[in-house]
Order: structure tokens, then sequence, then C-alpha cells
């Protein structure tokens, strides 16, 4: 059970202009996000001078770029909810099928009223503490929130009967599988090298008992520090796409984790 302070907030998705600031939070870090830099700042789950550093670079930033702040939250994975079948008062509950919250943090969720969906996370309350203190207006969002709705997009194939969508970040990957348009598992797995990374795959093929005939891999971004990864899961399968995406290859894993959402501001 949670001891800490427990908040559960609603929210409907707001689209952020591409001049806003963004800032996207990490377990060991957080990158301040803009069209024309990416600078990463490390930090520890313990520091005490996470407030301050916090509220040092959010009153330069905002000051120098925007007077709106987007925050995209990296630290946990989220889970998916049928908005049919969601019940507020059990968001906890959700999470711990998955992610158990921890009492330092807060549970909050994303409405998705175009798919029907609720996803819901959580992530430290010093976060929301410091934010609230700079006196700045913002949003929080999920990047789960992001990459569904991107997918969503992206889906348009009637070649296949199902899509399985891999995005990849700094040891993990984020994993969507559809099947004729429809959202039918998604996951996060570690992962730190290409044996892992198959069985993965491998284990989802087997999983869902698809045929692989019927089976499109489709990479968000395709990023030079992954090359290994594609070059792996080639030699097993054919029906491979790319979603190209230019920041994907400008960007370092050292300014920030997740490169295909590095200049995601909605």
């Amino acid at each position: 059970m949670v001891t800490g302070q427990l908040f559960l907030m609603p929210k409907k998705n707001k689209n952020f202009s591409n001049k806003d600031l963004s800032i996207h939070f990490f377990v060991d870090g957080f990158s301040f996000c803009t069209q024309s830099k990416i600078e990463f700042i490390p930090t520890l789950k313990t520091s005490h001078n996470f407030n301050k550093i916090l509220k040092e670079y959010l009153e330069y930033y905002v000051k120098k770029s925007s007077d709106f702040v987007s925050i995209i939250l990296f630290q946990n994975p989220s889970i998916f909810v049928p908005i049919s079948f969601f019940d507020e008062s059990l968001s906890e509950n959700y999470l711990g099928f998955f992610n158990k919250p921890k009492d330092y943090e807060i549970v909050s969720y994303d409405l998705l009223e175009e798919s029907n969906q609720v996803n819901i996370y959580s992530f430290p309350k010093s976060i929301r503490i410091a934010i609230e203190e700079s006196k700045i207006n913002f949003e929080l969002t999920h990047y789960n929130t992001l990459l569904y709705k991107k997918i969503l997009e992206l889906n348009s194939s009637n070649e296949f009967d199902y899509q399985l969508f891999i995005h990849f970040q700094s040891k993990a990957m984020d994993i969507f599988l559809l099947e004729k348009g429809n959202l039918i598992f998604n996951n996060r797995f570690l992962v730190t090298n290409e044996d892992e990374f198959l069985y993965y795959l491998f284990f989802i093929v087997e999983q869902f008992d698809i045929d692989t005939k019927d089976l499109e891999l489709i990479f968000l971004g395709k990023i030079p520090y992954f090359k290994t990864y594609y070059q792996a899961v080639k030699q097993y399968h054919s029906h491979i796409k790319f979603v190209e995406k230019e920041s994907s290859h400008n960007t370092d894993l050292s300014t920030h984790h997740a490169p295909y959402l590095a200049k995601n501001f909605s």
C-alpha cells in the first residue's frame, strides 16, 4: 500500500506549439528541449539539490524561450485502460499490476478520447512541486501517450493483419502491437543487447501466435546508435519499415535517452 500522498490528475491532451519549451524527465536526469537545442542535466533520485537545480534551469530557459512548458515523463512505464472500464478510484490498482507506485510518487493519467483509452502512470512528486513553485504555465504528459497518438496516425496498412511498432530508448524498448488497427499489447522491456531484443520480439510473436507473413515491424526512427539491432532482426524478418525522423539522426543518447521523441512537444 502506498503510504505517501497520492494525487489523481486527469487531463485531456493539449497540442503544444513547436516554439514551446519541453522538459523530458528520466530516472537519471532531465533534458531541456527547444527547436534549436537539447541539453541534458544529470541528477540522482536522492539528490537534495534537485528542486534547486530544476528551478534554476526553468527560470533561465522560460525567460529566454517560452511562457509555457510541456513536461514529458519517462521515469516509469504506463498502462492503458479502455475508457469504458476505467474507474478513477482504482487508478493505483491498475498500475499495481505492472509498476506499483512508490510512496514518493504521484499517480496521474491522460485521457485519449479519440482512441477511447486512458493512459495511467506515476512520477516523482518532487517534479510537480518544483514546477509549481516556479509559477510557470505547464502541462504534464506521459511519453507513452505521445507514442500511442503517433502510432495511430501511422497505422494505415491493409497488407498486414499485425503491425508491431518498436520505440528504442536508452537500455529499453517500447512495444505496441496492433491487430487490424486495434491495440492489443503494449509494454516496455529492458534491453541492453541484440540477443535480449530478439528474445522479446520472438516471445511476443509466439505468445500471440502470429504468422510472420502477416506481421510488419515498424521502427520509430532510424537511429544510428541502434543500428546493430536493426541488422539483427533483418536476419529473421523481411517485412520491416522505418519511420524516418530527422531529429533521430541528430540527437545523441547523452543529451536525450529517447531520440525519436527529443523534439516532440505535443
